[in-house]
């Protein structure tokens, strides 16, 4: 524990908040060394002793004897005395004679409390006060509990921790990388790890960038005693070591710099366009195959002007690189601007291979999302949440089903040939307007020649509509926006380009990210 984080707590029997230590005690307070008894000092500030219960009024009625007993609160405990060591206080005390059994003791740092219970219960005494400041003022008051609640507090006690004397190991501090010293302005190679040996007792180590102080660098302690260790050393960077006592004393410290990595890895970012489709996702592409996939995912950082809700990265390795694709577990929301960051400078995404400092944004427009029901035949187009249209429709036949899921819509093309060379089945014709939804040869186009459309599905799998219909419907769609398919025993796959991102299972999608473990 750092010496500044000793401040933080003292608890009785466990842990009591430091925070409760009162100012400085006077020249008058007793002030004791260690393993020394201490005995409480009248305070002239104190407030008179609090009053027994008052004398009974000779006018009053005899007491019925039905009436339950009154109990009188517990006294205060008497000849409070302290011994000291280190970072402990033990208080010792005269048990009070208390009509009801005393269940525990209560503590408090101030007169005019808070009062915490003592943990665990201590009811006949003494207390122990643990992880105490060396050389810090404390004051205490301490009163019992009975099962009628609280009884009289304690006179004041205070006293002073005493001073601990500073601890130093028995060899010098060392600086060691790949099993070589390290002194001043030498320089090495990144990816190392350096170990620090023969840190004092209780003392802590730090490392910060003079070039770049932004990059937080962790130093971790072993399992070896008096031996630190930090993570792998990012390149292009001059490193300040120190090296603390438990009192917070710098002891040794050491400076070096680590040279420009040798190789380096790509990072490329999709989209980065304006006005896009709520069903777009984030893909970020690396130019190697990532073998620390969390180190790499800790530093993408994805942020909005508009709230995204939950979200999470999965991965895909192919064709010797890998990918990271970032979604929301719903659409994006309408007008948002979608920013990534992300300093891969510090990060050795593989061994040897650091990775570039990454910016890039892109915009929604609006959120349109298209709800077809092939049961009923229709489509709702759907706009930031509204309803405002609704078109007839006609789907796939038996055995050339559309497919049910989610889908995006990736092109728009008029005068689109939609062509099947097939003898028996096939067909060539062109539509005026056509929208493709998925990699199957799906698409969402006119279809003047089908009069099923709102009654039946008998396409080949396309969604037919009239033609003054899809004629608006393509002129009010962009690249991105979602199509909902419901209705169809078939259904849509994850490896569909964009749209498959939209069919795993969200706890399925969760578990392809490199941190889903580590939540």
């Amino acid at each position: 524990m750092r010496p500044l984080a000793r401040l933080a707590a003292a608890s009785l029997a466990v842990v009591l908040s430091a925070g409760f230590v009162q100012s400085t005690a006077s020249a008058s307070d007793s002030v004791s060394s260690p393993a020394a008894s201490v005995a409480p000092s009248e305070d002239p500030t104190d407030p008179p002793a609090e009053p027994t219960d008052p004398p009974a009024d000779p006018t009053d009625p005899p007491a019925d004897p039905t009436d339950p007993p009154v109990v009188e609160r517990a006294p205060a405990p008497q000849n409070l005395a302290v011994e000291l060591s280190e970072t402990t206080a033990i208080i010792s005390f005269t048990q009070p004679d208390s009509v009801e059994p005393i269940t525990n003791y209560q503590y408090a740092f101030s007169i005019r409390g808070p009062w915490a219970d003592v943990e665990p219960a201590a009811p006949t005494g003494p207390v122990t006060i643990n992880d105490l400041v060396s050389g810090a003022p404390y004051e205490i008051w301490i009163r019992p509990l009975t099962e009628s609640g609280a009884g009289y507090k304690s006179k004041r006690l205070a006293f002073r921790m005493p001073t601990a004397e500073p601890t130093t190991p028995g060899k010098p501090v060392r600086f060691e990388i790949a099993g070589e010293d390290v002194n001043n302005g030498v320089k090495v190679k990144p990816g190392d790890a350096l170990k620090i040996r023969n840190v004092p007792s209780g003392g802590y180590v730090t490392v910060t960038d003079k070039k770049n102080p932004d990059r937080q660098i962790e130093v971790l302690e072993t399992n070896k005693t008096h031996m630190f260790t930090t993570e792998a050393l990012p390149p292009s960077g001059r490193l300040y070591v120190t090296v603390y006592d438990v009192q917070g004393n710098a002891v040794s410290q050491v400076n070096f710099f680590t040279v420009k990595a040798e190789k380096s890895f790509s990072v490329d970012v999709w989209p980065k366009d304006k006005n896009l489709g709520a069903g777009v996702p984030l893909v970020v592409t690396f130019g190697i195959r990532i073998t620390d996939k969390a180190a790499v995912e800790r530093q993408l950082k994805v942020t909005s002007d508009k709230d995204f809700g939950e979200a999470s990265w999965f991965w895909i390795d192919e064709d010797g690189t890998s990918k990271a694709v970032f979604r929301p577990r719903n659409y994006w929301p309408g007008k948002a601007t979608v920013r990534l960051d992300a300093n891969l400078t510090t990060v050795e995404g593989a061994e040897g291979y650091w990775g570039p400092k990454v910016s890039s944004t892109f915009g929604i427009g609006d959120q349109v999302v298209l709800r077809v029901n092939l049961r009923k035949h229709t489509m709702k187009y759907t706009i930031n949440g509204e309803t405002t249209r609704t078109f007839a429709i006609s789907g796939g036949m038996a055995g050339w089903e559309t497919e049910s899921g989610t889908k995006i819509l990736t092109a728009h093309i008029p005068d689109k040939r939609l062509y099947n060379p097939d003898p028996e089945e096939g067909w060539d014709v062109t539509v005026n307007w056509a929208i493709r939804v998925n990699d199957n040869g799906e698409y969402i186009h006119d279809a003047p020649w089908n009069y099923s459309i709102g009654y039946a599905n008998l396409s080949h799998g396309c969604t037919n509509m009239k033609v003054s219909d899809m004629q608006w419907l393509f002129r009010n769609t962009k690249f991105g926006d979602v199509a909902e398919y419901n209705g169809s025993p078939v259904k849509m796959g994850t490896d569909d380009y964009l749209a498959g991102y939209w069919n795993y299972k969200w706890n399925e999608w969760k578990k392809g990210s490199a941190l889903y473990k580590k939540r």
